[in-house]
């Protein structure tokens, strides 16, 4: 893996993040715009949402990992 995929996954990664902390902030506010009071409705979007956000920065840890793992056996073969 070269260093412009890792920031390419990087990139993805943290666009869907972005996308699910908008989402997040729409769902927190009714149609007119007024935001939600209900403790339990609030507290289950942001559950919700915090699970996207783990998956993703969990992608970011593990193929930044990889990329570490990869250049190593490199340098162990040369």
């Amino acid at each position: 893996m070269h260093t412009q995929e890792l920031s390419k996954v990087y990139g993805g990664a943290c666009n869907r993040m972005h996308e699910a902390v908008t989402i997040l902030y729409e769902a927190l506010h009714d149609s007119e715009g007024n935001p939600h009071t209900d403790v339990e409705y609030v507290v289950d979007r942001v559950s919700e949402y915090r699970r996207w956000l783990l998956v993703e920065a969990d992608l970011v840890r593990e193929v930044v990992r990889e990329y570490n793992e990869e250049i190593e056996r490199q340098h162990r073969k040369a």
